[in-house]
């Protein structure tokens, strides 16, 4: 389409220090309210408890088609305000592609922030940084713009490396780990014989 109007863009938080336009605000206040709700009112242990486990959901008596409906109505909400923000802020015209990947992006920032609305916007903040990073590589070293996804991706393949050695132990059973055990029994006649 044409530009927007000026009527119909968000205007930038400061001019003259970048393009972060007033949906940076909004995804802050977003991000405070969710993080509200789900620490701090009974919609909020509703979803947890229903995310957790819908069995003790229905025991406790929350109704699970209710909660479904609510989540997607507000995850609809908030992913419409996301867009509508990038398209008339930085983008300022519908385009038939807005999003880079951003919704795949939103997977490895979820993990980052540990599912947590306020550790999700410091989580977002590193990723842009590795958007930012990726597009100056690309036009200063003529270096391909998936460069920055492989680093995304080994960034969330780590990060669930490092989940899954910190909750599970390895133990190696073995050969090499009966041979202490078998030692002790062989001493203990001996300690006997020496009594």
């Amino acid at each position: 389409t044409i530009q927007f109007g000026d009527s119909a863009v968000l205007p930038e938080l400061m001019p003259d220090a970048g393009r972060a336009n007033w949906g940076f605000v909004f995804a802050l206040v977003a991000a405070v309210a969710i993080w509200l709700m789900m620490s701090r009112m009974l919609k909020g242990f509703e979803v947890r408890v229903l995310g957790s486990s819908p069995r003790a959901g229905r025991f406790a008596g929350f109704g699970l088609n209710r909660m479904v409906f609510f989540t997607f109505l507000l995850s609809g909400a908030l992913a419409g305000l996301a867009g509508i923000s990038e398209v008339s802020g930085a983008i300022g015209q519908l385009q038939p592609v807005i999003s880079p990947g951003y919704g795949f992006t939103a997977i490895i920032v979820a993990f980052l922030g540990r599912l947590n609305p306020l550790g999700i916007v410091a989580a977002g903040l590193v990723l842009a940084l590795t958007y930012l990073g990726g597009e100056a590589v690309q036009s200063a070293l003529g270096i391909s713009d998936k460069v920055a996804r492989v680093f995304q991706g080994m960034l969330l393949f780590f990060v669930l490396g490092c989940d899954t050695l910190i909750h599970y132990r390895i133990r190696l059973i073995g050969v090499a780990l009966m041979k202490p055990n078998a030692a002790k029994l062989d001493a203990a006649p001996k300690l006997e014989e020496a009594r």
